[in-house]
């Protein structure tokens, strides 16, 4: 591929929860969700995770100021919903940024940072950040 890609999600993961309750529960439709030891192309998950998804932008830049700020804006005004299904179920939350570089020198690597809201948010629901970064 020529061009950058990219996605923010955040993530609720855990042993022992079905991720259809936490859907029920937060009354947010997950992008995917994936169920501890169900088949899954390429690997098989080893525990339960309702996941909260941008699109897959593919652009020659890719900013993840942007993209994180659209996932918490969506998720901030059900804080106190997602805080009691971390107990109730168990569930660790996750920041997830996921992103494909260009090889092509031409085009800009992706902008990779966050806004004080998006930080604030996430530390105020314990949530840790992973980024992934993978060559096109």
């Amino acid at each position: 591929m020529n061009t950058n890609e990219g996605r923010v999600y955040f993530a609720l993961e855990g042993d022992d929860f079905d991720p259809d309750e936490v859907t029920k529960f937060l009354g947010i439709e997950p992008t995917s969700i994936k169920r501890k030891g169900s088949k899954v192309p390429g690997k098989i998950p080893k525990m339960n995770s309702w996941q909260f998804s941008t699109e897959n932008i593919v652009n020659d830049f890719i900013d993840v100021f942007e993209m994180s700020t659209e996932i918490v804006t969506k998720l901030k005004p059900k804080k106190d919903l997602i805080l009691e299904a971390m107990k109730r179920f168990n569930a660790s939350p996750r920041f997830e940024v996921v992103l494909w570089f260009s090889m092509n020198e031409e085009h800009s690597t992706p902008a990779i940072g966050f806004e004080v809201e998006t930080v604030e948010f996430l530390g105020e629901i314990g949530a840790f950040v992973d980024i992934d970064t993978y060559k096109h």
